[in-house]
């Protein structure tokens, strides 16, 4: 705080002694980074009768997912929709994608026949468009196991070897997309072929991989 000069006071038609402040802009927050992933989940329903498609990251922590059930921290780690909390940022370097454990073979086939795993970023730009079963599971299990629960068959199925390296990597110019706090980001799973009908309900959880840049 202070006080203009009497000068200035007068040619600005303010009274004598007028109080004034300098404010200059917040300073940037100092960030660090930590290898820790984004993620989403949410749910095929079934039967999938008008849901050909599922928005990742557009409903955050304390909001419903499709089936109407509360997302927590088993779920993600997003806590606005389809934007990181200020100052956070992220560099993306890689993709994964899980279907949760107890999924029947039908409804597996049915998830990834004709499916399309797209990326978009800034304004619903398409960065990376492909078909889903090229997006690996990453760490987990690796194969395919069954098991019978009353009439009912349950399928683990994991999508690649279950190792820390087995991700989609992503890189724009051998360098990492960096998502910053006021631009929007999510990924879709599409079915242009048709809904996917599914026999049970099916949780889907999708991973970027990257550098996330927390404050100090």
């Amino acid at each position: 705080m202070g006080q203009l000069p009497g000068g200035a006071v007068q040619s600005a038609g303010f009274p004598a002694n007028y109080p004034y402040a300098v404010s200059s802009p917040l300073p940037s927050a100092l960030l660090r980074p930590l290898q820790q992933p984004l993620y989403d989940t949410d749910v095929l329903l079934a039967p999938a009768a008008t849901q050909n498609a599922i928005q990742f990251f557009q409903r955050g922590l304390g909001q419903n997912d499709a089936a109407a059930v509360v997302k927590t921290l088993a779920e993600t780690n997003v806590a606005q929709s389809g934007q990181l909390a200020n100052p956070l940022e992220f560099s993306v370097f890689a993709f994964n994608f899980v279907i949760a454990p107890a999924v029947t073979q039908a409804d597996f086939i049915a998830i990834m026949t004709g499916s399309v795993f797209s990326f978009l970023y800034t304004g619903n730009r398409v960065y990376l468009q492909i078909p889903l079963n090229r997006i690996p599971t990453g760490v987990g299990p690796e194969g395919f196991a069954a098991t019978t629960v009353g009439a009912t068959t349950l399928y683990q199925v994991k999508n690649g070897v279950g190792h820390i390296s087995n991700t989609y990597r992503f890189t724009i110019g051998k360098s990492a997309l960096r998502i910053r706090p006021t631009e929007n980001f999510q990924i879709q799973l599409t079915w242009p072929r048709g809904v996917p009908v599914v026999v049970a309900a099916n949780r889907l959880q999708v991973f970027i991989l990257g550098l996330q840049w927390s404050p100090l």
